[in-house]
């Protein structure tokens, strides 16, 4: 035990000497060769601070402008996507100055060439919502299955957009194979849509 604690007492008298050096030595004024070196290690130290400073600043930099554009080009991909799909929407929509009458008239339209005969139709409606107004009209009319099938079709399948929102299906009950079918029917126009042709 003793011989340890003799190894530190030895080993903090040695760091005494050593401050007593440095301190004779900088009393006799031979600091002087371990100046210059000193001096330059200090700037070095100093310069790579900087450096390594700046080094970060400018990858942090690069970094985040890297993720902006990257954000950036992801936003306008969106947005292409958006507006490809929007396009073709509205491409696919009734002109807009029609929009008081051109579900009713393209109703009759088809009610005409499947031979079907309404019984009755509601009040047609428009409603408003941002830059799409929603038109919709209730019809009611009995004809066959072949007739139903016919007029599904032709509204599904129209040339321009038209749903049917609403559709039910009862039995006649005077004649046997006869329908009485109820169904909502519904267009979409947009602000700045299809022109009316010929304009």
């Amino acid at each position: 035990m003793n011989k340890y604690l003799l190894k530190i007492k030895d080993f903090f008298e040695s760091i005494k000497d050593g401050f007593v050096d440095v301190r004779n030595m900088f009393l006799e004024g031979n600091y002087k060769p371990f100046l210059k070196p000193l001096v330059v290690l200090i700037v070095v130290l100093v310069v790579l601070k900087f450096l390594n400073g700046n080094a970060k600043s400018s990858v942090a930099e690069v970094r985040n402008r890297v993720e902006a554009e990257k954000a950036e080009i992801n936003n306008e991909e969106e947005y292409k996507n958006s507006k490809a799909i929007y396009e073709k929407l509205v491409a696919r929509l009734p002109p807009e100055a029609e929009k008081n009458e051109w579900l009713l008239a393209q109703m009759v339209s088809i009610f005409a060439k499947n031979q079907i005969e309404t019984t009755k139709t509601n009040k047609h409606v428009l409603e408003e919502s941002g830059i799409f107004t929603l038109s919709s009209v209730h019809y009611e009319a009995e004809m066959d299955y072949y007739r139903l099938g016919r007029l599904v079709e032709s509204i599904e399948n129209s040339e321009y957009f038209m749903r049917i929102s609403e559709l039910l299906v009862t039995r006649a009950e005077r004649n046997v194979g006869t329908l009485r079918v109820s169904m909502r029917v519904h267009t979409l126009f947009a602000a700045g849509g299809p022109k009316k042709q010929g304009t």
